[in-house]
């Protein structure tokens, strides 16, 4: 009798692309296997997802739908949207229970969706922030928000790392004891392919609303008062036409597919971009070098950029006070990403154990 195909449910946050693209080598590896895969998120990471892998039937949750300040204090924006975070993990769950029954889902592997775990089925979580980390004046909060978020990952049979045990930015994803952690080592969608160059600037605008746009308008601006060639990728999946604006010389596209990005990054001399952990992941798999620019208030991609800036990886500098021109200027002092390990063999044996 042959056996039967393994059902997995993946469900990856949508605040923000990087945790649905570091899921596509997950996805990648799961249909190697010939496992029946379903996707469930929503607004753009969903939308990612089903233009990365058309075949695969796929879910709507509850969007989180956060909004960003676009000035003042990020821990009051964000605190005062909890009411409608926890409505949305409640709702998740459910809609999460509802699939596992109706299409008899054997695993469920969540990507930072803490409502994203079946009561009848196994159910993991990959994050890579084991340990977050709060703004300095809120510093006091720190062991309190953090024992709040290791009970929400003991909800999950295991929790994946996305890092090796002794990763880049260690802060984040140091071990815990009271958690059941594997790690899967550093994650990218992309491919070295060693492309010749076409770009002398790559911009990547991501994450959520306002800041994103923000983001796009003042690097469009910059860009095109330069001299430089020059892509801006908007980030806008939601948006059916691509788009590509090819007549001026910088370009304008509202979304990529992953293989396209993968290109256009490998074919720029230098990325500007958010400091999002998925992104810095990307960027290392390619060697690039890279100017950051945090998303104002998010104290995780400061903590990166300011510990990438430390390790001479990459600069980075606030949005309030980028300039273009100085900013390529004193890139040139850091290396870029050189001789980061990506090491697949570890997802293949956390894959190979839960199946």
């Amino acid at each position: 009798m042959l056996e039967q195909r393994k059902k997995i449910l993946v469900a990856p946050l949508d605040w923000g692309l990087g945790h649905a693209t570091r899921c596509i080598p997950i996805i990648r590896q799961l249909l190697n296997r010939d496992c029946e895969v379903f996707i469930a998120s929503s607004g753009r990471a969903l939308t990612l997802l089903q233009k990365e892998f058309p075949q695969l039937t796929s879910f709507e949750l509850k969007a989180y739908d956060p909004q960003y300040p676009d000035g003042g204090s990020m821990v009051f924006k964000m605190a005062f949207q909890l009411p409608k975070f926890m409505r949305a993990i409640s709702k998740e769950q459910k809609e999460v229970e509802k699939i596992v029954a109706q299409q008899e889902i054997d695993l469920v592997i969540s990507d930072n969706r803490y409502g994203c775990f079946s009561k009848k089925t196994k159910s993991i979580i990959i994050t890579h922030q084991l340990n977050l980390q709060m703004p300095l004046w809120w510093k006091w909060m720190q062991p309190m928000v953090n024992s709040y978020n290791h009970k929400k990952l003991k909800q999950f049979a295991e929790v994946w790392v996305p890092a090796p045990e002794h990763s880049i930015i260690p802060v984040l994803t140091k071990s815990n004891p009271d958690l059941k952690l594997r790690y899967l080592g550093y994650l990218s969608r992309f491919e070295k392919k060693n492309l010749p160059t076409q770009y002398q600037v790559c911009a990547i605008c991501s994450g959520p609303e306002p800041q994103r746009s923000i983001f796009e308008k003042m690097i469009t601006r910059e860009l095109k008062k330069s001299s430089l060639t020059a892509i801006v990728v908007r980030g806008k999946t939601e948006i059916l036409n691509k788009h590509y604006n090819k007549n001026q010389r910088v370009t304008i596209a509202n979304y990529m597919t992953g293989e396209e990005l993968n290109d256009v990054v490998e074919q720029s001399e230098i990325i500007i971009a958010r400091s999002g952990y998925s992104t810095v992941m990307d960027l290392a798999k390619l060697h690039k070098k890279a100017v950051f620019i945090p998303t104002p208030g998010q104290t995780e991609q400061e903590l990166i950029a300011a510990e990438l800036m430390k390790q001479k990886m990459a600069y980075s500098v606030k949005q309030s006070k980028f300039n273009l021109k100085s900013a390529l200027e004193e890139s040139q002092k850091f290396t870029g990403f050189l001789n980061f390990d990506f090491d697949n063999s570890l997802l293949s044996r956390a894959i190979d154990a839960v199946l």
